[in-house]
């Protein structure tokens, strides 16, 4: 530290000294600092180390005055290329404070100007830690007979242990800390101020938020947006033990809702009277339990699973019918609103391209004919990118059979509506969908993985005949070719006579009778393995020319796609399970929602490039699907994903929707919603059903 008579006071400085600012090493620098100090009359002998307070400095020049002013930090730091300006000790007055009128950061009042308080704060002293503080309290504070001003709308708390520090007064906290300091040197001063502050803490992350805020504009950071914890009730209720004017007993009442709590606190001694909410209040609505509502149901989960969570943690939580009147009056009409806008710009983008192919299957809610949702997914093949997903129930089209057909006719007149110019579609081998495009005049091929799974499912049985075992060592091979078959050619008879080319080499011929496929393209070989070779005349060769040259096969090997395949919609298709599991039962409009939430995030992560080690080297990872029955796969390893469409929905639920709900529930009211399924019965009365009840087990 300087000595006592640094430049300071030959500026006329009086005030306690606790932010010096020592000379630039910087020669320009220096030179402006030593004129401003010494009124251009710099002597010739200038100590190499001076010292000059930050009151000389005009706030745009301090990185953290305003921190400083309100408690939060105890030394001032300048921005770089700082130069004094301020001669009169007078301003200083007006660029910083002292230590005097600083309050503690658990106080949310300003400091009482009585001969009654010499303590910087008006919370219970055990509240008081070594700089530790939360950002999770607003207070309302009044007292009767002092006249309490209002608090201020940057609200903190302190965290307290189980057991409460030893009462002392708060100015002789500040005395030793002074000592402490001078005692030190300045160029460890930057050290004493990181251990004694909290280091969680960073001032550019901070967001206030009003007492009881009933709009959302006037606070600087989103109420969903600002940081939660969680809060034990005896270290909370601590705070609100003893009256911080008198530091006596106080009654305390607490009402609960939800997850919001509110905390009154009256002094039966000087009457002093506060009120502490827990939450920011949009309106009528806790914003906390708005905000869980959402965060369930934007990432699909189950509220009965959080609710269980919250149960095990002794956290307090809302009701199932709270929930399901935020989605409904909020959340679904949100993320109806969020998909249509989003696909509305996707099929604008479409209706510009001369051919787009797509690719469309059906996913059923449970396996067999006892679906209750069928969701059909258009899916943009060239970007790998959903387009549209109808939802269909059962008894909409007379049974669960019927349903793809339903929701491929609604996507393709979605499209067509919006002027999108088809090259083909890419489906399964399903016969109403065949007839349909058919009769509607749209290109079809088929995905090749849906046929080689229903060829090497019957290959599988075939090998595991007596005296068919030989086969087996043709099965890859034979996968192979398929896939080989449907990328290497160019029209449907071309197609075929690869296709049937199989039959030839696995007799060890290889010219074929076919002009368009005459031979095979691989360079000729000397077997090793003799024996894998098949005769005609044997059962092997027959069982594999009976399923491989079946007339349904060539005809739909014909038309195998040649370019793209639905692989990608069978992997979104996994991605809908997330949101939507078979083993829960969702209504109409849930369902629809959470199908429109999975779109949404397989959209932004389907194009994630693939991760890569420290040195730019690509990851990858060995997996052994069942499957595969032993053999190992080689996959990349993706980027994380990302969940930028749940911040978007969030900002529209706060912003938006809950101000002014009325537009968009007129959105969500223009759905079709069918009947349920039950509607169709006549339904007993309930005292009739439970007398008529027998089970098994009667005697």
């Amino acid at each position: 530290m300087p000595p006592r008579e640094h430049p300071c006071a030959i500026l006329g400085c009086k005030a306690q000294h606790k932010s010096l600012h020592r000379l630039p090493a910087n020669e320009q620098q220096r030179l402006k600092w030593l004129s401003f100090i010494f009124e251009d009359k710099v002597p010739e002998n200038v100590p190499k180390l001076l010292y000059v307070c930050a009151n000389h400095f005009s706030v745009d020049c301090l990185e953290n005055a305003g921190q400083y002013n309100s408690g939060f930090a105890s030394k001032l730091f300048l921005k770089t290329g700082s130069v004094p300006t301020i001669r009169d000790p007078v301003s200083l007055q007006a660029t910083t404070s002292t230590k005097s009128n600083k309050v503690d950061v658990a106080c949310q009042t300003e400091p009482f100007h009585t001969s009654l308080h010499s303590v910087g704060t008006q919370l219970s002293f055990r509240t008081l830690q070594a700089k530790r503080r939360s950002t999770s309290v607003q207070t309302t504070i009044s007292s009767f007979e002092l006249t309490v001003p209002s608090a201020s709308s940057t609200a903190f708390m302190t965290s307290t242990p189980l057991k409460p520090s030893l009462k002392r007064p708060r100015l002789e906290l500040e005395e030793e800390e002074e000592e402490e300091e001078e005692a030190e040197e300045t160029l460890t001063e930057s050290k004493i101020i990181a251990q004694d502050s909290d280091v969680t803490f960073d001032p550019a992350e901070e967001c206030t938020s009003a007492t009881e805020p009933t709009d959302l504009s006037i606070q600087e950071c989103p109420v969903h947006n600002i940081a939660k914890f969680i809060v034990y009730e005896t270290c909370l209720m601590e705070l609100f033990s003893d009256c911080p004017v008198c530091q006596r007993r106080c009654d305390v009442k607490s009402q609960r809702l939800g997850t919001f709590l509110s905390v009154q606190q009256v002094c039966p001694h000087c009457e002093f009277v506060r009120k502490w909410n827990s939450q920011p209040i949009i309106g009528s609505t806790p914003a906390g339990n708005l905000h869980l509502s959402a965060a369930v149901y934007l990432s699909g989960a189950s509220f009965f699973v959080v609710e269980k969570v919250f149960a095990a943690m002794k956290l307090h939580i809302f009701k199932y019918n709270s929930f399901r009147r935020h989605a409904r009056l909020c959340i679904e009409p949100a993320i109806v609103h969020k998909w249509r806008n989003w696909q509305s710009e996707m099929l604008e983008q479409l209706s510009r391209r001369e051919n787009v192919i797509v690719g469309g299957d059906m996913r059923a809610d449970s396996p067999g004919h006892s679906a209750k949702y069928g969701s059909y997914t258009m899916m943009d093949l060239a970007t790998n990118t959903v387009v549209d997903l109808q939802l269909v129930q059962s008894n909409e089209v007379g049974g669960s059979y019927h349903m793809e057909k339903e929701g491929l006719k609604r996507s393709l007149d979605l499209l067509d509506a919006r002027g999108v110019r088809l090259e083909c579609i890419i489906t399964d081998r399903h016969p109403q969908i065949q007839k349909y495009l058919r009769d509607r005049n749209v290109t079809q091929f088929y995905d090749v993985w849906h046929i080689e799974k229903g060829i090497s499912k019957k290959l599988d049985k075939i090998c595991q005949i007596k005296g068919c075992e030989k086969l087996r060592k043709w099965l890859r091979s034979i996968k192979n070719h398929i896939y080989w078959t449907a990328a290497s050619s160019t029209t449907g008879p071309e197609r075929v006579a690869k296709w049937t080319s199989i039959l030839n080499h696995v007799q060890d011929k290889h010219v074929h009778e076919d002009p368009n496929f005459p031979a095979c393209l691989h360079p000729q070989r000397i077997s090793r393995d003799k024996n894998k070779w098949l005769s005609a005349a044997t059962m092997p060769f027959y069982k594999l020319e009976k399923v491989l040259a079946n007339k349904r096969i060539l005809k739909d090997v014909a038309k195998l796609s040649p370019h793209h395949q639905t692989s990608t919609v069978e992997a979104f298709h996994s991605v809908i399970l997330r949101f939507a599991p078979k083993n829960v039962v969702f209504p109409f409009l849930g369902m629809l929602c959470r199908l429109y939430l999975a779109a949404l995030h397989y959209n932004e992560n389907s194009g994630r490039p693939q991760a890569t080690s420290a040195t730019g080297k690509p990851i990858y990872k060995l997996a052994f699907p069942k499957a595969k029955k032993g053999e190992y796969r080689v996959r990349e390893v993706k980027t994380q994903q990302t969940f930028g469409y749940v911040e978007e929905l969030l900002d529209l639920i706060f912003n938006q929707v809950f101000v002014d709900p009325s537009p968009y529930v007129d959105e969500v009211l223009g759905i079709h919603i069918p009947p349920a399924l039950s509607s169709a019965y006549d339904r007993p009365e309930m005292e009739e059903a439970i007398s008529s009840r027998v089970t098994r087990f009667n005697q």
